[in-house]
């Protein structure tokens, strides 16, 4: 399964996400020092917590990327049956397992794991496998129910978490995987427009998401807690201004905003590092997203192109949304930053999927030198001759 026989990979993916991995864990430590001082009787226990699982995450990311990554295409089927499993198990869980009223997490030696984050690399694979089979095609609308059908039980369970934003992000990348792989777009979007009504009952049938709706709606009542959320995250952005406060100097995280290590790590970084610092950062996510998607088009074989094609997507998703909600542009929806939010297992899988990533690049260039050795030698002109 692991072989050495690969080519080259892409360097400059390699970098970035290296380079973000460590950014990460110096904004999580500034972020996070006054909430574990105050809650946790330390200034580094998220820090140490973070640290770990960056250890973790660099040891998985080399892993996958010596990994030939058509074992993972292979017995996709495997993973996603195990996916399925552990959603069912998490929901079985005691309400004293529960987290702020949500059944995410088990715990694996001491490490809090949020099963959606596995979900999620499962479905990709899943359906990079399947939509990737010789013969496969999309003539028909029919033709899309069993993906259907494997899309839907991973979303559903993970709306019953409840975790709908992860849910739908889920759906998002999905369909995106579908139409690179063939499907006709009036029959995706029949099928938005089939999805769309649920999703608008289970907003308006859960009171904490319509508290976020209208908090959404009503912004300028930042005295309320409708729209305070926001209101601190763009105090903090506004703050920062062209070059930011500095490192540290954050005065948002002192309680101000909620979850500054997670769900709004990136008003911490504007505070601190300024519109600069988010253009910078920005910058090194987009050349990650296009690498990506160059990686997909290259590929060596055709699940390897969806694969790649998928997690570069979600990457980009995670990233857009949490954006999003900083900058109060979609409600809070409580989603990490790639790369940057505190979170162990949701770390180790986003640098896992790049060295996926990067497995799929080295394979893609392997295939590349072997075709041009074998060009040059078709080419190569006989050395016996008469004249």
């Amino acid at each position: 399964m692991v072989s050495s026989n690969k080519g080259r990979m892409d360097f400059g993916l390699f970098i970035a996400a290296l380079v973000l991995l460590g950014f990460g864990i110096v904004l999580v430590y500034s972020s996070s020092f006054a909430v574990a001082q105050r809650n946790f009787g330390g200034a580094d226990f998220f820090l140490s917590r973070q640290l770990t699982r960056a250890f973790l995450a660099i040891v998985f990311f080399t892993f996958f990327i010596n990994f030939d990554y058509r074992y993972l295409t292979k017995y996709s089927g495997i993973i996603f049956i195990g996916a399925v499993i552990l959603l069912v198990f998490v929901l079985t869980l005691p309400d004293s397992a529960a987290i702020k009223g949500a059944k995410r997490w088990i715990t694996i030696m001491g490490i809090r794991f949020q099963v959606s984050d596995f979900a999620r690399v499962a479905l990709i694979l899943f359906l990079a496998k399947k939509c990737g089979e010789d013969g496969m095609n999309f003539d028909n609308w029919r033709s899309l129910i069993p993906h259907y059908l494997s899309i839907g039980v991973i979303c559903g369970l993970v709306v019953l978490e409840p975790d709908f934003s992860t849910a739908m992000i889920l759906l998002v990348t999905a369909f995106g995987i579908l139409f690179m792989a063939g499907a006709k777009v009036r029959h995706l979007l029949a099928s938005v427009a089939l999805v769309i009504p649920f999703a608008v009952l289970l907003i308006f049938r859960t009171p904490y998401r319509m508290r976020r709706v209208l908090g959404f709606m009503n912004l300028s009542e930042e005295s309320s807690n409708l729209g305070y959320q926001v209101f601190q995250s763009l105090v903090g952005l506004g703050h920062g201004g062209l070059l930011g406060v500095g490192l540290g100097r954050g005065e948002q995280k002192y309680f101000y905003l909620p979850e500054p290590h997670t769900d709004f790590i990136l008003s911490i970084l504007g505070e601190e590092f300024g519109f600069v610092g988010i253009a910078l950062v920005f910058l090194i996510f987009a050349f990650i997203v296009y690498r990506g998607f160059s990686i997909s088009l290259n590929a060596p074989d055709r699940a390897g192109q969806l694969t790649a094609f998928g997690f570069t997507t979600v990457t980009a998703i995670y990233l857009l949304i949490h954006s999003g909600v900083v900058t109060g542009l979609i409600p809070p929806t409580g989603v990490p930053m790639p790369f940057l939010s505190y979170g162990g297992m949701s770390l180790i899988f986003t640098m896992s999927s790049m060295g996926i990533l990067l497995n799929i690049s080295s394979r893609a260039n392997l295939k590349t030198r072997r075709m041009a050795a074998m060009s040059s030698n078709k080419q190569k002109p006989s050395e016996n001759f008469e004249i």
